[in-house]
């Protein structure tokens, strides 16, 4: 795969927007378009319009972060909050307005049972992205239950 010029960064937490603008600078070239973005998704009973200024400093924070990293690696970023009723659709249709050669996405373990019923956005980008995606998976955190710290073998993996 080429180098690509025109990379979009999902971005939807402050807690792996450094990681995620960082992986998209290495993955890009010189003269690169980082195109970061933060859905803030509403839940379809609630009008795009309405007002929500705490998801909104949260979102313009977590922009100031990635535009940073971004800014360090010398590549030219322009950032954008969508309102959306589902951030997989918003997402999608920001590739195909950008005509993005590369999407970067982070993905977490934990299922809501709406993306059980629904699935994920990472799943709904990977079948119908026109680009390639690059997802960051965290790895599982593994902890040991109390039995087992008493000398016994049962172990279990948490989320």
């Amino acid at each position: 795969m080429k180098k690509a010029k025109r990379i979009l960064v999902g971005l939807k937490s402050l807690d792996n927007a450094v990681e995620l603008t960082d992986l998209a600078c290495r993955l890009g070239t010189r003269g690169t378009s980082l195109f970061l973005v933060h859905v803030i998704e509403l839940p379809d009973n609630t009008p795009l319009d309405a007002q929500v200024p705490n998801l909104e400093a949260e979102a313009r924070k977590i922009l100031r972060t990635s535009e940073r990293v971004a800014r360090r690696s010398r590549l030219i970023a322009s950032t954008l909050i969508v309102r959306a009723h589902s951030a997989s659709y918003a997402l999608l249709d920001e590739l195909k307005e950008k005509k993005s050669d590369l999407a970067v996405l982070g993905y977490h373990h934990g299922r809501t049972l709406g993306e059980v019923i629904f699935g994920t956005t990472a799943k709904h980008l990977a079948t119908h992205s026109p680009c390639h995606l690059v997802l960051s998976i965290p790895p599982r955190v593994l902890s040991v239950s109390t039995e087992a710290s008493k000398g016994g073998d049962n172990h279990e993996i948490a989320d």
